[in-house]
C-alpha cells in the first residue's frame, strides 16, 4: 500500500497506478457490463477526442496512463471533495445524488469556481477510505476537483463532441 500522500492529504492513488495496481474490487460498476450501442461508441469517441487534442496517440499507453493519473491529483485543483453514498440506496437515490452534485457544481460556477466530478476515485476507494474513514455502510461514489478555471493549459479547454439533441431528447408540443 502506498503511504505517500498527495497535496490533498489523501494517500497517493497515483503511485498505485504507476506501480501497475489496477485498483480495488469495485463497489459498483462505473459502466454497465456490455455497454450497448450507441453509448459504447460515444464513450470510445470521447476518449479518442481527448487524447488527440492532447497529442497522445492510441499506442502511447504510458502517456495515456500519465494523463489519466491526473485524476488522483484532482487535476491540480486546490480543493478536493469526496462524495459517499449509503450502500443500501437504490437507483432513485443515486439519481438524487447526481442532481445534488450538479447543484454543487452550479453553485460553485456561480461563485466563479470550476469543478470536475471524478468517478475515477472509486477505483482506489480503499486508499481514500484509509484517510476519510467513512462511517460503516458508506461507499465512495466519486471525488470532485474544485478550483479556478485554468485557461491556456493543454487539455483544460478540450470540448468533447456530444450527441445531437435530436438523438437524445424528444420534445412534445
Amino acid at each position: 500500500m502506498c503511504t505517500k500522500r498527495c497535496g490533498h492529504g489523501v494517500p497517493c492513488a497515483t503511485s498505485r497506478l504507476a506501480a501497475g495496481d489496477a485498483g480495488d474490487v469495485p463497489q459498483y460498476p462505473i459502466y454497465p457490463e456490455g455497454l450497448k450501442s450507441p453509448y459504447r461508441e460515444r464513450r470510445f469517441a470521447a476518449g479518442e477526442q481527448l487524447y488527440a487534442a492532447l497529442g497522445i496517440t492510441r499506442e502511447d499507453r504510458g502517456a495515456r496512463r500519465n494523463r489519466f493519473s491526473r485524476n488522483w491529483e484532482f487535476f491540480g485543483a486546490p480543493v478536493g471533495l469526496f462524495c459517499y453514498v449509503d450502500r443500501d440506496m437504490g437507483s432513485a437515490q443515486w439519481a438524487d445524488l447526481g442532481m445534488y452534485l450538479q447543484t454543487i457544481m452550479l453553485l460553485l460556477r456561480a461563485e466563479g469556481l470550476a469543478s470536475c466530478a471524478q468517478e475515477a476515485w472509486s477505483v482506489y476507494h480503499e486508499t481514500v477510505d484509509e484517510t476519510v474513514q467513512p462511517s460503516d455502510g458508506l461507499m465512495l461514489f466519486c471525488g470532485m476537483a474544485i478550483g479556478y478555471e485554468r485557461t491556456g493549459v493543454v487539455g483544460a479547454d478540450v470540448l468533447i463532441d456530444r450527441a445531437p439533441l435530436s438523438e437524445t431528447v424528444r420534445f412534445l408540443v
